[in-house]
């Protein structure tokens, strides 16, 4: 897989694919602009992403590992782990040859991200922008496949790759948030103190005070990061629990607001109707009526 120099060490090895789709649309919602499996023996392998022009870039440690700068503190990527950066930004990323003996093998795949930059958010709050993913996951297996039909001269068809740019995105998404990782996002420690609580009568204040931040620190970070406020996203939490709770029992209504923090039926009744449409009563009769034993939102 490596051809040999003459002092014994390994070149790089490259095997890159960039595309320039003429056939697409204007602006598409997600397009895959570049796709590659390398390995990197050489220090001449070094990123800065402030040079870089505007795109996503998602790279997956095969073997070895390398080195990224966030934020001025360098951080070892090795096998299984994963990082996700927006160019152009302030990371940098590279190969040691004095650190590392072995070469930093990696899967990598760029992005222009039009229509899909709330997903890319969505990402970096609930991962972070470095993770770990197993070989064998479903995201790595569609990137490995994507590799190969650039590989085999497959991969002509915009609308197709756009479609399996989206499900990596739509994969990733949805990873459950790093729970405890010292380097979880400020908004994902909020999401997960908002989904553990949203039972309870809380406010921004209530979830400022347990992330130890201000409140208006809080609703810029989390709006940075998700592209919405906090206060929608608990509104969104409760009305999961509401909708789950009035097609899943035979609670009253006005126990079903208790249950969901409300401080009344009344109070409880007009703010479902505000984002439902339809009052909860009326909710769970269309529910029934209609045979769903389930509902999601």
């Amino acid at each position: 897989m490596y051809r040999k120099q003459e002092d014994n060490r390994e070149e790089d090895f490259l095997d890159n694919y960039a595309f320039h789709f003429l056939g697409d649309v204007e602006e598409p919602f997600i397009q895959l602009i570049a796709i590659g499996r390398e390995a990197r023996y050489s220090a001449a392998y070094h990123w800065e992403n402030s040079r870089r022009l505007p795109a996503y870039l998602f790279q997956y440690t095969l073997g070895g590992s390398g080195t990224v700068e966030i934020n001025g503190q360098a951080q070892t990527v090795d096998t299984g782990k994963a990082f996700f950066l927006k160019m152009p930004g302030e990371e940098s990323y590279y190969f040691d040859p004095e650190r590392n003996q072995a070469p930093w093998e990696f899967l990598f795949a760029m992005f222009e991200c039009h229509g899909a930059e709330r997903y890319c958010r969505q990402i970096e709050s609930q991962l972070g922008q470095i993770f770990s993913l197993p070989p064998n996951h479903e995201a790595i297996r569609l990137l490995c496949e994507m590799h190969v039909m650039a590989k085999e001269g497959r991969a002509h068809n915009p609308f197709l790759q756009s479609s399996r740019a989206f499900a990596f995105l739509c994969l990733l998404c949805a990873l459950p948030p790093k729970n405890g990782d010292p380097d979880i996002s400020l908004s994902a420690r909020a999401k997960a103190y908002i989904i553990d609580n949203c039972t309870s009568p809380i406010g921004i204040a209530d979830v400022a005070a347990s992330l130890k931040v201000s409140q208006s620190h809080l609703s810029r970070q989390f709006y940075k990061e998700t592209g919405t406020k906090p206060m929608d996203y608990l509104t969104r939490a409760r009305l999961d629990k509401a909708v789950e709770l009035l097609t899943a029992g035979d609670r009253s209504v006005g126990e079903v607001g208790a249950v969901c923090g409300f401080s009344s039926a009344n109070y409880f009744s007009k703010f479902f109707k505000r984002h439902m449409g339809m009052t909860p009563a009326a909710f769970r009769e269309y529910v029934r009526r209609e045979g769903y034993s389930k509902m999601q939102i």
